[in-house]
């Protein structure tokens, strides 16, 4: 059985990790709204999947060039927008957060939140289910097309957070492949939870550890658990 890993903070993506992730209709739809408010009334639907699946500030360019279109004013008003959706699945319960949640509270460690989300919107979310104060490093994304650019799988806000929280060997939480990812390449280890909004044959890339719960993270950090090892 293998010792304790010698993690000096844990650090956990948001969506899907520690609240449901919003439905993708009310993203699309948050997309359409602000190509309609900078004049583009019926998009191309694959313009649309384009900038709900950006990775990157040259995708949103390449679109907007399609309409004639400032893509920082595009891409300012498409935050404006996804805010104001995920603010509503807040207010109506459509977003919850996961029951395991409680269980870091316990986590004797820093701890901190890095999201691909819009990091006011992380903000709310935290302040929605009195979880502010578990928190001593919070990052989402900056409203911005630079912003948007430098999610994950970068590791540049995953490395603030180290940062802030003076951290040299952390372990990150997550639900994706580019959690995994960015994990790897701030150089700390990588807990996947699997959850149901990802199918069973999901994960391409190998995580440290793979729970099915946040629960299990404390035997994880007990050294009760080995490597990827969880069945």
């Amino acid at each position: 059985m293998p010792g304790p890993r010698p993690y000096d903070a844990i650090l956990f993506d948001n969506d899907g990790v520690l609240t449901e992730p919003t439905d993708s209709a009310r993203l699309r739809r948050a997309v359409e709204t602000a190509f309609a408010a900078v004049g583009v009334t019926d998009p191309a639907p694959e313009h649309v999947d384009a900038v709900r699946n950006a990775r990157t500030p040259e995708t949103v360019a390449a679109v907007c060039a399609a309409y004639g279109v400032d893509p920082v004013a595009f891409w300012r008003r498409h935050e404006t927008e996804a805010a104001a959706t995920q603010r509503v699945a807040l207010e109506t319960g459509e977003k919850g957060l996961y029951d395991d949640v409680a269980a870091i509270r316990d986590i004797d460690l820093p701890r901190g939140v890095v999201s691909n989300n819009q990091h006011r919107t992380v903000e709310h979310i935290l302040d929605a289910f009195d979880l502010r104060g578990t928190f001593d490093a919070v990052y989402g994304r900056f409203p911005s097309p630079k912003g948007m650019g430098q999610r994950k799988p970068d590791p540049h806000y995953l490395e603030l957070a180290l940062d802030d929280l003076g951290a040299e060997s952390a372990l990150y939480v997550g639900d994706s492949e580019v959690d995994l990812l960015a994990a790897e390449r701030a150089g700390v280890d990588a807990a996947y939870v699997r959850r149901d909004h990802r199918p069973p044959d999901y994960l391409d890339a190998t995580p440290t550890y793979e729970v099915d719960s946040l629960l299990d993270l404390h035997d994880v950090l007990a050294g009760e658990v080995p490597p990827a090892a969880i069945d």
